[in-house]
This record gives structure tokens, sequence and C-alpha cells, in this order.
């Protein structure tokens, strides 16, 4: 490090000191920036698989809807009774309801 510091002050005309300062704050941006990238890509991940995870109960939460109200209208047209608590079709009814 002693003798890249050494030709860049010789190019520049810098003095050392200011030089070696100027490489260690070079040095400290690019490993904060590599540490900041991976906490990014890292809770990017994280959120990504959340959002999947999401994607997927919102699908079967629409797929039993969806067969809940098929259910529900097929027990209807067999003149059963829909028991809301138990989610399923009861006996049809014997009289008028």
């Amino acid at each position: 490090m002693s003798w890249l510091i050494t030709v860049i002050a010789g190019l520049t005309g810098i003095p050392r000191p200011v030089t070696g300062i100027l490489a260690w704050a070079v040095i400290a941006l690019a490993v904060s920036g590599t540490v900041w990238g991976g906490y990014e890509l890292i809770k990017h991940w994280g959120a990504q698989e959340v959002r999947d995870q999401i994607e997927k109960d919102n699908q079967d939460a629409i797929r039993k809807g969806i067969e809940a109200s098929r259910s529900f209208d097929d027990c209807i047209a067999a003149h059963g009774v829909w028991d809301f608590r138990r989610q399923r079709c009861s006996v049809a009814a014997l009289g008028p309801r």
C-alpha cells in the first residue's frame, strides 16, 4: 500500500500524508458500499420470500373461496340449508324455510 501511495503522490503532486488519507477514505467508502449493497441484497431476498408467501396465501384463499361459493350454490340449488359455522351444506329442509 505504501508504494501505491508514493506513486499516486508522485503523479498528482499531492503531499504523501494527504494521499494516504485519501487512499484510506476511498477504501472506507468501498467497504461501506459493499456492506450496504450486501444489506440491500439480503433485505430484497427476504422481502421477495415474504411477497411470494403472501401471493401463495392469496391464491389459496381465492381457490377456497371459489370452491366454497360453488358448494354454497350447489347446496341452495339442492334446496339444502347452508351451515355457515361449519361451512357445509346440511340436509335439505323438510318444510318451507
